[in-house]
């Protein structure tokens, strides 16, 4: 009678890796061989590895794992590899690869899209800066070019507002020069009529003058008048 076996239970180290394409489930199984070893998938989904292999003193190591095989994987196409380096690959496709899946690809549009308006968004910001750049200069060009033709125009007014002060002293000097001439005129005609008078008192005084004419009252008045 065969003696019962004395098994050492092993825990592998596991890992899930996904791409476009398809999951791999990677278990690290050192020391294990291809004959150890059992894959198997029920009708639940459920994938289930396991595996023994003898030790020296007649022990056993053994381990068994069960996992879910995700969503939208091709249950029919699951194959197992084992590598030499105690590796199992476990490789699950899926039934749409990524790049087929509508939300996938519906995703990879959006952002696509995203990246193209973020683009976009930054050459128009920078087209608005360059206007507004723009649009700067030439305002401080017709600011330096208001600013000379307000001094070309100061200048225009300074020029005829000497002008007009020119004609406006000559205007008063002229006004002036003729004042003088009527006033002295006006000295002269007094200087005659002072005369006149004195020479008109003095025939009054005088009696010779009586001898030669003896003129009417009404005229000495008149005459004094004078």
């Amino acid at each position: 009678m065969a003696a019962a076996r004395t098994y050492v239970d092993f825990v592998p180290s596991h890992d899930l890796v996904e791409d476009r394409g398809k999951h791999t489930l990677v278990v690290n199984l050192p020391g294990f061989k291809k004959e150890h070893l059992r894959v198997q998938i029920d009708n639940y989904g459920r994938l289930r590895v396991s595996g023994e292999r003898q030790l020296e003193g007649g022990q056993w190591s053994r381990f068994r794992k069960e996992f879910q095989v995700p969503e939208g994987c091709d249950a029919g196409g699951i194959r197992a590899r084992f590598e030499k380096d105690g590796v199992l690959n476990v490789t699950m496709p899926r039934l749409t690869p990524l790049e087929d899946d509508p939300k996938a690809a519906a995703d990879a549009a959006a952002d696509a899209e995203a990246a193209r308006l973020a683009a976009a968004d930054a050459e128009e910001k920078k087209r608005l800066d360059e206007m507004e750049e723009d649009a700067r200069k030439r305002h401080a060009g017709d600011e330096e070019e208001h600013a000379s033709g307000e001094g070309e125009d100061a200048h225009h007014q300074a020029v005829q507002a000497a002008s007009a002060g020119r004609q406006a002293y000559g205007f008063a000097r002229d006004r002036s020069r003729s004042g003088m001439v009527r006033a002295l005129l006006l000295a002269v005609a007094v200087a005659l009529v002072g005369a006149a008078g004195l020479y008109a008192r003095y025939r009054w005084m005088d009696p010779s003058a009586e001898s030669e004419t003896a003129p009417a009252d009404g005229a000495i008045v008149s005459l004094f008048d004078y």
